[in-house]
């Protein structure tokens, strides 16, 4: 059973789940947390927060801490600092159903390189570098927020199936981390694991320009394999050039990355690792048996 979070303590108790699990932000003060924890504990459930934003929103980890049984957090250096007993690493990941596409022959493909996403400071310092070079080219540039100025970036928001059509039609994708926090100022918390976006475009076929800020993604993607790692606008026109000449390797990675996301990187393969996790520490399901638990999603 899937219900919005204002919903959620009400069909908890009709539902009677073994294990309730909250995506998203607990920022809000609209998020009735406590509610959610006493109807957990009214029929005996496991209550699972998978926290999406660390570390953006670290300051409000006090509010899982409190209500939590057990906390998974998207990125793995914030699951250090939670005061928490029970705290696993769980990254996001892709939907076979949303993100999954066709590989395309790479000379079919109409743009040349492909990025989406929110003008944030860093992206926008980077793209502003790269107007030249990537003008020359049929881009996208998509997102909001983008500076008139910038002439290869235009302002346009993508459903999760856009975004996954355009990077299936795009050689290159670039892969730009976000630079802003939210509420981020107690330990200032810099991001370690690679975002969704690196899953969900590897999923739709697109060979990916990943900027690396840790080695992290080296445990997602072996690079120059299945990533292209890059760290300017130098190894940007390195990898058009190579996109123009040598399409073969590019599509190669683009091929050998989506086999690796169908593999290691779909939602799938984070709920398994979220149920055995689960079953670990609260005793789910029946050894040797054939019934399954029960389980309530609470999504803001």
């Amino acid at each position: 059973m899937a219900v919005p979070l204002d919903l959620a303590p009400a069909a908890i108790r009709v539902f009677c789940p073994d294990l309730v699990v909250a995506v998203g932000s607990i920022v809000p003060d609209s998020s009735d947390l406590r509610g959610l924890r006493r109807a957990a504990d009214s029929i005996g459930a496991e209550l699972a927060y998978w926290l999406h934003d660390d570390p953006y929103e670290f300051d409000y980890a006090f509010k899982a801490e409190l209500t939590a049984d057990i906390i998974f957090s998207n990125d793995s250096w914030a699951v250090h600092h939670y005061r928490h007993g029970d705290v696993h690493h769980l990254p996001l990941a892709a939907s076979r159903t949303r993100h999954l596409r066709d590989l395309t022959p790479l000379p079919e493909r109409e743009t040349m390189v492909f990025f989406c996403g929110v003008a944030y400071p860093n992206r926008v310092a980077l793209i502003r570098r790269a107007d030249a070079v990537l003008s020359r080219h049929p881009v996208a540039i998509l997102g909001t927020g983008w500076p008139s100025d910038i002439r290869c970036a235009t302002n346009r928001r993508l459903t999760a199936a856009e975004m996954a059509d355009h990077a299936a039609d795009a050689r290159l994708t670039l892969n730009i981390g976000r630079d802003l926090d939210i509420a981020n100022r107690r330990f200032a918390l810099p991001p370690a694991t690679p975002g969704p976006r690196t899953f969900e475009v590897a999923l739709a076929g697109s060979a990916q320009l990943f900027f690396a800020t840790g080695l992290e993604i080296c445990d997602a993607f072996e690079p120059g394999r299945e990533i292209l790692l890059v760290d300017g606008v130098a190894d940007i026109a390195r990898a058009i050039e190579q996109a123009l000449d040598d399409p073969d390797a590019i599509q190669a990675i683009a091929m050998r990355a989506q086999i690796r996301a169908l593999r290691d990187h779909t939602y799938t393969q984070r709920a398994a690792r979220m149920l055995a996790l689960c079953r670990n520490t609260a005793g789910l399901g029946l050894s040797g048996g054939s019934e399954r638990p029960r389980l309530a999603l609470a999504r803001r």
